[in-house]
């Protein structure tokens, strides 16, 4: 089986598991004052200064958790705890990821004031509707740094300088970006940021917090004194050995890696969009705009878990949209977001590519997919039925780039 979906998993790098593995063997904990509590706090500091090095940060600002999930979730809501004020206002780009939304919810329910962000037909967050949208009650923008469901890449650089001169945070989801394409924190003004290190080939379980010193918040777990109190437990010492890592190897090859998956990515986009007919793309053409391993498409006629399942068996694993909505009756809230049909949304596919992924294992799905598609539409009602739409009045933007 040939997997053609690292967004949903990534194999864990040898080098990671390896220096993972004594951490297993011979555990100490880091808040112990004996000699195996001191290598295990040596290792933990390690592991958060390679994390500092590949994210642009300082390691004081660097912060563990479970995975970008709580990473997320504790910079957003543990800002607005510690940062509230009256008619505290909130500024959100609706294709965000579910864990951000989520908490945004939350927030509304305590008296927040959330105020969506238009995006254009690519997923695209114009800097000058953040500047439009702005005004003294705002507290904090949110803007990822990448989509996981367009792959585009948004202006964090000008989004950012916005928001500083504004005198606002802005907080980065960073999760789908890391290990994919460069993401450095140096070089903008963002306040605070979630990752994790599965696009680097680390460990699923660990995550990180990106915040700068002078930003406040408010822990969301309580206990003990573990990552300067902010987030209280016993630090999860191989996962983040794991992630030191993984982090530490992606400082040198996420660039490379960047060159190769992109020119994959495009070989693959170009064949399947000349060969198959009525086929709508979803976010940038691979390119600068786009995360490099990402692609995002759909076929009029054809649902999305059929090609899933008619892939599989021909030996290629695709997914029909991200892992944490894939299991939701209303479909893509990204798709919805920036103005694709309901009917399209339930053909969507998504392909993310790995560094293990190579030029054969592309012109082996270019082989297949397109009988897969010509298979499924010969069966298919709805393809009759949109190949008399098309005919008639196409959906503005249709029949690919």
């Amino acid at each position: 089986m040939i997997s053609f979906d690292s967004a949903a998993a990534n194999p864990v790098l040898p080098e990671v598991i390896e220096a993972m593995l004594p951490f297993f063997r011979e555990p100490g904990n880091p808040t112990s004052l004996y000699s195996a509590g001191m290598r295990a706090r040596e290792a933990l500091e390690r592991a958060r200064e390679a994390v500092a090095g590949l994210l642009g940060a300082a390691p004081a600002e660097i912060f563990f958790t479970s995975g970008g999930t709580e990473a997320i979730n504790l910079a957003i809501k543990g800002f607005y705890e510690a940062n509230r004020k009256p008619g505290a206002r909130i500024l959100c780009a609706p294709i965000e990821s579910a864990a951000v939304l989520r908490s945004l919810d939350r927030l509304r329910e305590q008296g927040a004031e959330i105020v969506s962000i238009p995006v254009d037909r690519e997923g695209r967050v114009d800097p000058a509707a953040v500047a439009a949208a702005l005004d003294p009650r705002t507290i904090l923008v949110c803007v990822q740094w990448a989509n996981g469901e367009t792959g585009t890449i948004q202006p964090i650089a000008q989004i950012g300088r916005i928001c500083e001169e504004a005198g606002t945070a802005l907080f980065c989801d960073a999760t789908a970006a890391v290990g994919w394409t460069p993401v450095d924190f140096s070089q903008t003004s963002v306040s605070l940021a979630a990752a994790h290190f599965r696009g680097c080939g680390g460990p699923v379980g660990v995550g990180a917090l990106y915040k700068r010193e002078e930003v406040a918040l408010e822990p969301q777990i309580h206990g003990g004194p573990q990552e300067k109190g902010l987030r209280a437990g016993t630090e999860n010492l191989p996962g983040i050995v794991g992630a030191g890592k993984a982090a530490e190897l992606a400082s040198g090859t996420v660039g490379p890696s960047v060159s190769r998956l992109r020119l994959l990515a495009e070989t693959l986009w170009k064949a399947i969009r000349d060969e198959i007919p009525a086929l709508h793309w979803h976010g940038p053409p691979p390119g600068e705009e786009r995360l490099p391993h990402h692609l995002s498409w759909s076929p009029e006629g054809v649902e999305g878990e059929a090609q899933v399942l008619a892939c599989d068996l021909q030996g290629a694993a695709i997914a029909a949209g991200p892992s944490c909505i894939s299991k939701s009756l209303r479909g893509s809230h990204v798709l919805r977001a920036i103005g694709v049909p309901a009917r399209l949304i339930r053909s969507a596919v998504q392909l993310t590519l790995s560094r293990e992924t190579s030029e054969a294992d592309v012109a082996f799905f270019c082989r297949i997919y397109p009988k897969v598609i010509e298979r499924l539409r010969s069966l298919s009602p709805a393809w009759r039925l949109a190949k008399e739409r098309l005919a008639s009045r196409p959906f503005p933007g249709e029949g690919g780039r």
